[in-house]
């Protein structure tokens, strides 16, 4: 079993696994004396595959490689990245992520005591929290929460607001009767309206009720 550095990663077309070059410790005087495992397949968890985002300024995925496996030249056991750490500090003993592994791995699934969460990139996120019941979608500066403390929430971020708790509901904001353009829906009915005359066409803008 050795430690390799992975430069680059790929998805073989006829069986689709997923092979890496990958290089070992220097042994010569010059960076091309490394044993080189090219095109060395990457036998993993079960349910979970990931190709490595290849080597940049800012580093390499490492890996571990064992050669004793017949019919291979070596193969890739376990990996590692080190440029994924900034996931890794948010993260306490007993919880868990699964994250995307290049670029700038910000796609990811945190699993925490009591919470699940799924977000995308700084704006983008669906957090489940039991411990403190509440559920929540949030992205682009709106906000969707459903929970024990505020009931049924829905802002846009710009002052309009709907709010469902217990027996009440509250809408804030500027109020407009029968629709918007381009979404223009109406309020209308059918057949005659006790109290209304003239026409029942829906019309836009127009609030046909009693």
């Amino acid at each position: 079993m050795d430690l390799v550095d992975i430069g680059s990663a790929t998805r073989d077309a006829k069986t689709n696994t997923v092979l890496v070059q990958a290089k070992s410790a220097q042994i010569g005087a010059t960076p091309d004396d490394a044993p080189g495992f090219d095109g060395a397949p990457v036998f993993g968890q079960l349910g979970i595959t990931a190709i490595p985002w290849p080597a940049d300024d800012r580093g390499n995925a490492q890996g571990t490689v064992d050669e004793t496996v017949p019919g291979h030249n070596g193969v890739i056991t376990s990996v590692r990245d080190a440029r994924a750490a900034g996931i890794v500090q948010e993260l306490a003993p007993g919880e868990t992520a699964i994250h995307s592994t290049g670029p700038d791995f910000d796609s990811l699934v945190l699993l925490k005591k009591q919470l699940a969460a799924i977000m995308v990139g700084d704006d983008c996120a669906i957090v489940m929290d039991r411990e403190n019941k509440r559920f929540t979608v949030s992205c682009f500066g709106m906000h969707f929460e459903i929970g024990q403390a505020n009931g049924v929430v829905m802002t846009t971020g710009q002052g309009a607001t709907f709010q469902l708790f217990g027996g009440m509901a509250s809408l804030m904001g500027q109020i407009v009767l029968g629709g918007r353009t381009p979404v223009a829906p109406v309020c209308y009915s059918l057949t005659p309206v006790v109290g209304v005359t003239g026409s029942t066409v829906p019309a836009l803008g127009v609030f046909i009720g009693v």
